[in-house]
């Protein structure tokens, strides 16, 4: 999982992105070089972050026979990605084995430029990918190859105070008009209280993720489809817009201790967020006390029936292409953290493997914290992530121009629809930066 740390809202947000410079930096590593030198003396190298780095010393301890060394890496963006460009610059010292904090990176590093990923769809058996959650695979796919495999995922799903709920009489939304009656009702009743927060990826993971818009659809390493005038955006900053006006969403960070303020004033009565934020935001950040959080279907979109999950966060593993003679340890260590059923009921987050996401679920239904059993929603929203959330190279920008466009207009009553196309230039932007065609 990506560990959280304290943040900034918007307003206090770097702008700027490494992804150009990181592009460049790759520019001599499209292979070559010892497919020896990654390791070294034939060792495994391994690099994991603090979370994952006992799962692979569990590994190193069964497997006695095999020479491995494991380095545990910081969970910061970009690292992985501006290590291997200096490892592609010297032809050396590349890990045979790499776990991202971001998914995203995977665009990066399997790009031509980069070299680094190696395709796994001949390495790891169809039978076993089949194994992973639907479309938790997608941020690993272009253009047919799968390039990694994902360690955990984040669908959205709908959290909230059910006592609150309860106390102002209101019903859980079971579509978007609903929830944002209830917001808009909220916020005009009870001054403060907030249904949402509209920020970066907590922003335009979780409702324009939710809702099919194409802000970051890869159909390829080299081409990704962006187009906000389509119904499945508009739609999103049309839902928004009075409940910004309203203040009934708001633009701080959920990481920023402003936050967290929200939270042990009893104003977070809704908010959609990613299955994580149960467990790591509403106890240990918010200060929400036991027996009140819990978790919903996200709510409809219009003219659909089913509740369909944004995205905002998880982990994936990838295997070096300069593995070399490596190789296949390198595939049975990523296959057996990503797959290996009582190792991930373990974990922190929500395992994107199937079979292990049933069993972690069985602990998470009998957590006391919950107000109700929060599994039924997050496997719902597990198993309804809204295809076209692809791994893109220009990550932070995607980040960063929403905040700039969308979140400021939030953030000043505003008009978001109009917003929208100010996002889109931004984009198209950054895209073109990263070496991408934008087209249809």
């Amino acid at each position: 999982m990506r560990r959280w740390r304290p943040g900034r809202s918007w307003r206090t947000a770097p702008l700027a992105t490494a992804t150009a410079a990181l592009l460049l930096a790759g520019c001599g590593g499209t292979g070559g070089g010892s497919t020896d030198s990654g390791g070294g003396k034939g060792e495994l190298l391994v690099w994991v972050d603090n979370t994952r780095t006992p799962a692979a010393q569990q590994y190193k301890k069964a497997h006695p026979d095999v020479k491995m060394r494991i380095v545990t890496i910081p969970p910061d963006a970009g690292y992985v990605p501006t290590k291997v460009s200096l490892a592609n610059r010297t032809k050396s010292g590349w890990p045979d084995v790499a776990f991202l904090t971001n998914p995203a990176e995977a665009a990066t590093l399997a790009s031509d430029k980069f070299g680094y990923a190696a395709p796994l769809e001949d390495l790891v058996p169809k039978s076993v990918r089949d194994g992973f959650t639907p479309g938790s695979l997608d941020t690993c796919t272009f253009g047919g190859r799968t390039y990694c495999l994902r360690n955990d995922i984040a669908p959205t799903v709908l959290w909230y105070d059910a006592k609150l709920m309860k106390q102002y009489g209101y019903e859980v939304p079971k579509t978007w008009a609903d929830y944002r009656q209830v917001g808009l009702k909220a916020a005009k009743d009870h001054p403060g209280t907030i249904v949402g927060a509209v920020n970066g990826k907590y922003g335009a993971g979780t409702y324009f993720g939710s809702s099919g818009c194409p802000t970051r659809d890869t159909l390829s390493l080299t081409k990704v489809h962006i187009d906000l005038s389509q119904p499945s955006c508009t739609r999103v900053a049309d839902l928004l817009q009075p409940m910004a006006k309203a203040k009934a969403v708001t633009t701080v960070v959920p990481t920023d201790p402003a936050f967290a303020k929200l939270g042990k004033e009893n104003k977070i009565l809704m908010l959609p967020g990613p299955a994580w934020f149960g467990d790591f935001m509403f106890g240990p950040a918010f200060k929400v006390p036991k027996g009140r959080i819990t978790a919903a279907p996200m709510p409809t979109w219009p003219g659909e029936t089913k509740s369909y999950a944004g995205q905002v966060g998880g982990g994936a593993l990838l295997v070096s292409a300069h593995a070399g003679a490596r190789t296949k340890e390198a595939v049975d260590l990523v296959r057996w953290m990503t797959t290996d059923v009582t190792l991930q009921a373990k974990q922190p987050t929500y395992p994107a493997f199937t079979a292990a996401a049933k069993t972690w679920g069985e602990a998470k239904s009998k957590d006391g914290y919950y107000a109700s059993d929060p599994m039924p929603a997050l496997t719902s929203a597990a198993n309804a992530l809204r295809p076209g959330f692809g791994a893109v190279r220009f990550e932070a920008d995607w980040q960063a121009s929403f905040n700039d466009t969308v979140g400021k207009a939030a953030d000043s009553g505003g008009n978001l629809p109009k917003a929208l196309a100010s996002w889109q230039d931004k984009l198209d932007a950054a895209a073109r930066t990263s070496d991408y065609t934008v087209g249809p």
